[in-house]
Parts: structure tokens; C-alpha cells; sequence
């Protein structure tokens, strides 16, 4: 890219502030749920408080060298049209880190399609070992992009077919696994619907999160790879690009964060679906002549016992707070003690 080839400035340096500062105020709000995180869930696994923290780390990293670029670009070569084609360094590290970032994200949600109930072993490892693979070739194209820009250092040599099809094919990778993750997750807990209103209630929670976090973060890469393809002599590409990471964090810690909101709303749906034993229980009293002898204590105990144990596995401190995973032991276990149920008052 050289100075002619752009329209206005603010196609390439305001392309790049306005996204530095989005990304800015995105990072805030990746911080803040990082300390939430600890806050509300000091007893979770250490796998997943490595990973925030790595992620967190990363996140950082990426805000401190993307606001580097921009005040190399807009402050340092200040009243420089020749240097608006140079790329600064730290311009390139930041899509190493932003796919290191992805790479992670990817993973987590992958190792969650892997946990369902609903498949066999085999077939888990069906859906999650492919996305890994494209997760890894998305980090791999990242890094040859990466390494190219540091040794091109210019915009113009940069868009040439080669190594702009290696950064395409990046973008590319990581709005088709964000996509095909999203899907598979909607698709696993859409079929763990069960008759029980309080376990649907969660399943629809999560798949409001699970659409709401997975679209809109697809929907910004895939603008952004859009912008690459049509705009490449302008920057609108890369101010979008600056959020994408941290969007990916956000999606990240807003799945292990909504956990405890998610236990909120089943005790709070449990406690309205306890309301309804002491009508059954008069019913029970008078059907007694016909039925025989009813313990009402057995029963109120069965019903906490219900209670208890899907709490206990919204609760359970490993296997990676696994939401699709809590959604089939819960199913699991409601269905096991209504069966149960049924045999006793038979």
C-alpha cells in the first residue's frame, strides 16, 4: 500500500484507532469477568483458571501492541504519507496473538462438543477431533501471516496473492470452526430436551448463550474477512480484526460466568415445582382407601432428592463445568428418580 492507493486517512489510520479503542473497551470488560470469575468460583477446577488466566495474559498482551501499532502509525510517522504503507512490528505479533487466542477458545468449546451423553465415544471424538484439527491449521496459517509481515514490513507486498490467501485461509478457518461449533452445541442440547420443565428451562438458557456468544462473534470475523477480500487497500479489515480476540475471551469467561446464574434459576424454578406436592399429596391421602397405606414423608424425600442431585452436578468443581455435559446427567437423573417414583407408588 502507498500513499496514493488510499482514499482518505481515515480509511487506514481511522480504521485502526477506532478499533484499538473498541478493543480497549472490550479488554475492560475481559478483565472485569476475569475477576468475577475468581471471585464466584474460587473452588473450580485448575485446568480452567489456567486457561483464564492464560487467556487474560494474552488478552493483554494483545491491547498493549495493538496500541503500540497505532501510536507507531498515527503519532510516531506523524505528517508521513510515505510511511502509511509500513506495518509495524507489533502490528504483526498481534495476529499471532489473536490466533493463539482463538486457538484456545476453540479448543474449550471443543472439548464441550466432546462431552455429551447423546453420542458414543467414538462419535465425540468424530465432532471434536476435526474442529482441533481446523483450530490448528487456523493458528498455523496465523503465524505464517504473522511471519510474513514481519518480513515484508509493507501493506502493498503484503496483499499480493501470496501471503494474502494464508491469511484468507486463516480468517476463513476460524469463522468456519466458530460456526460449525455453534451449530453442533445448539444441535447436542436442542436433543436433550427432556419433559421436565426446569431442565428444558436451563437447555433453553443455553442455547440463548450458546447463540448469542457464537454468532456474534462469527459475524464480526466473517465482516472482517469480508472487508479483506473487497476493501484490501484500506484497513477497515484490521480495526475489526483488533476485536476479535477479545471478543473470543469474552465468549470464553461469559460461558464459565453464567454458571451461577444458571443455579440460580433452577432453584428458583425448583422451589415454584415444590409448591405443587402439597396438592399432590392431598391426593394421595384420598385416594388412600383405594390405594393403601402412602408414606407422604418418602415422597417429600424423593423430591429433594431430585433437587439435590442436579444442583450437586451443576456444582461438581471438574470436568470443566461442562453445561452440555450437566444437561445429561440432569436428564439422566431426573428421568432415573421419576422412573423410580412411578415403581414405588405402583
Amino acid at each position: 500500500m502507498i500513499a496514493g492507493d488510499v482514499a482518505t486517512v481515515a480509511t487506514v489510520y481511522g480504521a485502526i484507532l477506532l478499533g484499538t479503542c473498541i478493543g480497549c473497551g472490550l479488554t475492560g470488560i475481559v478483565f472485569v469477568q476475569t475477576v468475577l470469575y475468581f471471585k464466584f468460583y474460587p473452588s473450580d477446577c485448575t485446568q480452567n483458571k489456567i486457561l483464564v488466566l492464560i487467556v487474560w495474559a494474552l488478552d493483554m498482551m494483545h491491547t498493549i501492541l495493538i496500541i503500540v501499532s497505532v501510536w507507531e502509525s498515527v503519532i510516531v510517522n506523524f505528517n508521513k504519507p510515505e510511511m502509511m504503507d509500513v506495518i509495524p512490528r507489533s502490528l504483526g505479533l498481534s495476529v499471532a496473538i489473536t490466533a493463539a487466542v482463538t486457538f484456545l477458545v476453540h479448543c474449550f468449546f471443543a472439548n464441550r462438543v466432546r462431552k455429551p451423553k447423546l453420542l458414543s465415544v467414538t462419535k465425540k471424538w468424530y465432532f471434536a477431533a476435526p474442529l482441533v484439527f481446523l483450530a490448528f491449521l487456523r493458528l498455523l496459517a496465523a503465524c505464517v501471516s504473522t511471519t510474513e509481515i514481519l518480513r515484508l514490513r509493507h501493506y502493498s507486498l503484503f496483499i499480493k496473492p501470496f501471503p494474502s490467501w494464508v491469511f484468507t485461509t486463516g480468517v476463513t478457518l476460524s469463522a468456519s470452526v466458530e460456526f460449525i461449533i455453534t451449530v453442533v452445541m445448539v444441535t447436542f442440547l436442542g436433543r436433550s430436551r427432556t419433559g421436565f420443565a426446569t431442565m428444558n428451562h436451563i437447555i433453553n438458557s443455553l442455547i440463548l448463550y450458546t447463540l448469542e456468544t457464537g454468532s456474534f462473534t462469527c459475524a464480526v470475523t466473517i465482516a472482517s474477512l469480508i472487508c479483506w477480500m473487497v476493501m484490501r487497500h484500506n484497513l477497515i479489515f484490521l480495526g475489526m480484526h483488533f476485536a476479535i480476540s477479545k471478543l473470543y475471551a469474552n465468549s470464553l469467561l461469559a460461558t464459565l460466568n453464567t454458571r451461577k446464574r444458571l443455579r440460580s434459576d433452577h432453584t428458583f424454578s425448583s422451589q415454584r415445582e415444590a409448591d405443587v406436592y402439597p396438592a399432590s399429596m392431598n391426593i394421595h391421602k384420598s385416594s388412600q382407601r383405594i390405594l393403601g397405606p402412602f408414606s407422604p414423608n418418602k415422597s417429600a424425600h424423593l423430591n429433594v432428592n431430585v433437587e439435590t442431585t442436579v444442583v450437586s452436578v451443576i456444582d461438581e468443581p471438574c470436568d470443566d463445568y461442562d453445561m452440555v455435559d450437566i444437561e445429561s446427567k440432569g436428564c439422566d437423573t431426573a428421568c432415573g428418580t421419576e422412573k423410580d417414583s412411578k415403581e414405588f407408588l405402583h
